[in-house]
């Protein structure tokens, strides 16, 4: 009788520690510079944007999704800040760690393609992030120089609905897809030529 006893208080403390509810949350995108992205581009023989531009063409604004693992609950992810301003700030964060100044060079034109995350829940949560950027040099007269695309990921786990969690890995799928774009092929070369 007592182990019988037992198992109902297990099973009715796992179960009061069990998310209820999914409710949708907003997160505002905000950018945090990575101390380990500094440097990870090597020596480049040149280093200047003119500027950056980020585009956003994107059908669903929406950021992502919430669900429950076990019930049938779910709920949207919105951004409470602007993904242009975000993808801005984190692409200019990791050129200005790796030695990459704004003065006379090609202009960097960047496309969020792709921007969503999946938070998966229970007692505790499971994150995901993916996003997906286009990167463009063009050169004075607006001629491409260089051009890519690249996705990032980023993920983690940890109580639900924890906007931290949320913004740390957005920014680690940032970090990721920019990095994958500035180590590809051709952009230290069209960082060089495309300006001329």
């Amino acid at each position: 009788m007592k182990k019988n006893n037992l198992s109902v208080f297990a099973w009715l403390a796992i179960s009061a520690c069990a998310v209820s509810r999914v409710d949708p949350i907003a997160v505002p995108l905000t950018y945090q510079t990575n101390p380990k992205n500094a440097g990870v581009l090597g020596t480049l023989p040149c280093n200047a944007v003119s500027q950056i531009e980020v585009n956003d063409v994107r059908t669903d604004k929406t950021l992502g999704v919430r669900t429950h693992e076990s019930k049938p609950l779910k709920a949207d992810v919105t951004a409470a800040s602007d993904p242009v301003a975000w993808v801005q700030s984190g692409v200019q964060g990791v050129l200005t760690q790796n030695g990459v100044v704004q003065g006379s060079g090609p202009r960097l034109v960047m496309t969020l393609d792709n921007l969503h995350t999946t938070e998966s829940i229970w007692h505790r949560a499971s994150y995901d992030a993916r996003v997906g950027l286009t990167a463009e040099l063009q050169g004075p007269a607006g001629q491409a120089c260089w051009k890519d695309t690249a996705e990032g990921a980023g993920g983690d786990y940890g109580y639900s609905g924890n906007i931290a969690t949320y913004q740390g890995m957005l920014n680690s799928a940032l970090d990721s897809a920019t990095l994958r774009l500035l180590k590809s092929p051709g952009f230290k070369e069209a960082l060089c030529h495309c300006g001329n």
